[in-house]
């Protein structure tokens, strides 16, 4: 069996997380899993931004998507999840 940590191409990682808007995506998502229309309405992007960040995002293997119903859910990978959390960590 491979090791999942062999697929992350950290400088693709670093290089979409260089966007003010990426960002703000992933700190929502640092969140847990989040609808695309949760995304539209927190970050405040039209519709066609949205889904330019989301792709660069998911191409770069931040997160996933997940379709239920008729709706998209996304969620960080969690080898991003953990990272983000670590650089976010507020000292105690």
């Amino acid at each position: 069996m491979s090791d999942p940590r062999a697929s992350i191409h950290w400088p693709e990682v670093f290089a979409a997380l260089a966007s003010e808007p990426r960002l703000r995506i992933v700190r929502l998502l640092a969140r847990g899993e989040v609808q695309c229309q949760d995304i539209l309405t927190e970050v405040d992007l039209s519709q066609p931004a949205v889904s330019y960040h989301l792709a660069k995002l998911e191409r770069a293997g931040i997160l996933s998507k997940e379709r239920h119903g008729t709706r998209n859910c996304y969620r960080l990978c969690e080898e991003v999840d953990t990272l983000i959390r670590l650089i976010t960590k507020e000292d105690a």
